[in-house]
């Protein structure tokens, strides 16, 4: 058993709040495909065929006998029809009933005994598609079974293999002994539980935690889920961040300011001078490691321009100071990485703290991707709930269009389907540079 089989921290760390929370801290995503839906066994067979390519998906988490000692990766037997299945439907269902369907998925945590992941087969969508609603677990970070489901046919990667729990023992106590940086950057794992701890209970004693503004949806999550999406084209974003400046992704969250705030005050909220504090996900230009940065985002602003300026030049510094990049752009990705960098980004949403709100972009592939045949048409992403977090917004490019994924707690958010139609107002009112111009 090599260290690279060994949970990171943050894995750990998100695998530990989700136990003592009961919070389901997997990401999600569900494809929409034209067409029939293949047959289950011919995706059981399909899905069997390529988990060489995601090893972690054929893999189970160990304990560590040793205290505070990271769980590793151990090879297991895969019973396929626990993880691949069917789901139908009512009738000619919507897109409104796999909303449904999707928010009760997300809600239900993965079962720890077998693999952390899921593909739900949703048979008949109206208009003649079909849907495959994914759920993979934070701690498979790395590894994405989408992209090798819907990609190429590379080689097999190898698996982790096993080891009794002497040798995991053993693993541990030589990691601590000649990799102090990782049992360093595990101590402050440890230490951000505690503090999320802290913040759960909504007790500070020692001055730890610096609070997020307080706003009706900061309350802790309760068991149930509801999501909606916005579509749009990525043309017409282009086109605002060019008569604007900045990048695609400013745009975005200016879009996401101005609906925010409309939500807020349509249940009659102040919103005067009011800035939101988002947990956005900025990648080093060297490295491609994710950092948790904190963007304000001005939701008093009604202005599309000026709430745009004030979040761009935020959002400037912290890309000059970190030397940061990849968070800049939407698209231009050849692969279908979407569901890894989502499980990325949760496992930093499950250790950081004092934001009201996650605001991830997962970028995407620009060309169109086809499952047994069936073009996909429509990438909808998930980004799960954390402490005090009852709303979370993820983004995803696919072929030319953006996917705003919206998950929210049922309860704190009974109306989701106004914050989702106020996001597409803000889109629309964003300014844009006419075509040719």
């Amino acid at each position: 058993m090599h260290n690279q089989h060994r949970l990171t921290p943050a894995q750990a760390a998100a695998l530990e709040l989700e136990k003592r929370r009961e919070l389901p801290l997997h990401a999600g995503c569900v494809l929409l495909f034209d067409g029939l839906a293949p047959p289950l066994g011919e995706l059981i067979e399909h899905v069997r065929a390529r988990l060489g390519r995601a090893p972690a998906f054929a893999s189970t988490v160990a304990e560590v006998p040793l205290p505070g000692a990271r769980p590793v990766w151990q090879p297991a037997e895969i019973a396929l029809k626990h993880h691949v299945r069917a789901a139908a439907l009512r009738g000619a269902a919507g897109e409104d009933e796999l909303a449904i369907l999707a928010g009760q998925l997300l809600a239900e945590r993965l079962p720890r005994g077998r693999p952390l992941w899921q593909i739900v087969l949703v048979e008949r969508v109206e208009g003649e598609r079909f849907a495959l609603i994914a759920r993979s677990h934070a701690a498979l970070a790395g590894d994405d079974l989408l992209e090798a489901l819907l990609e190429g046919d590379d080689a097999p990667l190898p698996l982790p293999r096993r080891a009794g729990a002497p040798r995991l023992l053993l693993d541990a106590l030589t990691e601590r002994i000649s990799n102090p940086r990782a049992t360093l950057e595990h101590a402050r794992a440890l230490t951000a539980r505690a503090r999320e701890e802290l913040a759960w209970r909504g007790a500070d004693p020692l001055g730890l935690l610096s609070p997020a503004p307080a706003w009706r949806l900061g309350a802790n999550p309760g068991p149930d889920r509801a999501l909606a999406w916005v579509e749009v084209g990525l043309g017409g974003l282009r086109r605002s961040k060019d008569k604007l400046g900045g990048t695609l992704n400013d745009a975005a969250l200016a879009a996401v300011a101005g609906a925010l705030g409309g939500y807020m005050r349509s249940h009659g909220d102040q919103t005067g001078g009011v800035t939101l504090r988002a947990l956005v996900p900025i990648a080093q230009a060297r490295s491609g490691r994710l950092m948790a940065s904190y963007v304000p985002l001005p939701v008093g602003i009604a202005d599309a321009r000026r709430r745009h300026a004030a979040i761009s030049g935020s959002l400037d510094g912290l890309r000059a100071a970190a030397g940061a990049a990849a968070a800049a752009e939407l698209a231009g990705d050849d692969g279908f990485p979407a569901n890894a960098r989502l499980r990325l980004v949760t496992a930093l949403l499950a250790r950081e703290h004092g934001f009201n709100i996650a605001v991830a972009n997962v970028g995407g592939p620009p060309a169109p991707r086809e499952l047994l045949g069936r073009r996909l048409r429509t990438v909808i992403p998930a980004l799960p709930l954390g402490p005090r977090q009852t709303l979370s917004i993820a983004l995803a490019s696919y072929a030319g269009r953006l996917c705003f994924g919206v998950l929210a707690d049922a309860d704190a958010v009974p109306d989701l389907a106004l914050l989702a139609g106020l996001l597409r107002s803000s889109l629309d009112e964003l300014p844009r540079r006419r075509k040719g111009g």
